[in-house]
């Protein structure tokens, strides 16, 4: 079986899904074009999604790919993160970054129950 089958596409393009760089836009166009679309959702609240998903099926009737993380959230540790900024100390003096107010980057959200109970994804 081609991927083309598989997905119901017309070329064999997947469109890797690029969290916190893209929203629905690129995943319909993709799709529109005849690969097989993808949204990134593991920077989506379950409101966020529903809401990219009403877009999405609004401007296309093509398939599209929902990319979720399945991992356990980590949990924050002063210590550890005490240790990399020592480890890079050098860096942020050569660069004159103070460490203390880097803010720490979005949250991957894993795949949660909030997310599978979402009607439009099921649909």
């Amino acid at each position: 079986m081609s991927i083309q089958e598989l997905f119901g596409i017309q070329i064999p393009i997947i469109q890797a899904p690029m969290a916190g760089v893209q929203n629905s836009a690129l995943a319909i166009a993709v799709s529109n074009a005849g690969g097989l679309g993808s949204l990134p959702c593991a920077l989506l609240t379950s409101d966020a999604l529903r809401a990219e998903l009403e877009t999405v099926r609004a401007q296309s009737s093509r398939p599209f790919n929902l990319n979720f993380f399945c991992h356990e959230a980590p949990v924050p540790n002063d210590e550890l993160l005490s240790g990399w900024q020592a480890l890079f100390a050098d860096y942020y003096s050569e660069f004159g970054i103070d460490p203390s107010v880097v803010p720490s980057g979005p949250a991957r959200m894993p795949f949660n129950r909030d997310m599978a109970d979402l009607e439009l994804i099921r649909k």
